[in-house]
């Protein structure tokens, strides 16, 4: 149960330092992640789909949350004035991402049902 409970703080903290990431003024991005930037966004948000997942939420939860959060922190970037842009290529990445880390989850989530 304490497993449990630590796993969505995890997940609960990670959401917002992907938030605070995200509105990091453009110029202040490190050049080696900028460079990366399709694949940053999959890192990222595979981690959410991974810590949501081992967190006890459900597939379609964490995926719609998933492509929910993805697609408004792009317009988030869009409107405000942190020399970001709003891309729709970055939400594609945050979607794929989500996707891969429910499914690294998945072996995890079924040794921990039998362990925990």
């Amino acid at each position: 149960m304490i497993f449990k409970k630590l796993l969505l703080i995890a997940a609960i903290g990670w959401t917002i330092i992907m938030f605070i990431g995200c509105s990091w003024p453009g110029e202040s991005v490190p050049e080696s992640l900028s460079n990366r930037d399709k694949l940053t966004h999959i890192a990222i948000f595979a981690a959410f789909g991974f810590l949501w997942r081992l967190a006890g939420q459900s597939t379609v939860k964490v995926l719609l949350a998933g492509i929910l959060y993805g697609v408004l922190i792009e317009i988030w970037q869009g409107i405000m004035p942190i020399n970001r842009s709003c891309d729709l290529a970055d939400a594609v990445a945050d979607t794929a991402g989500v996707c891969i880390g429910i499914l690294l989850a998945l072996p995890i989530n079924r040794y921990l049902s039998k362990v925990v």
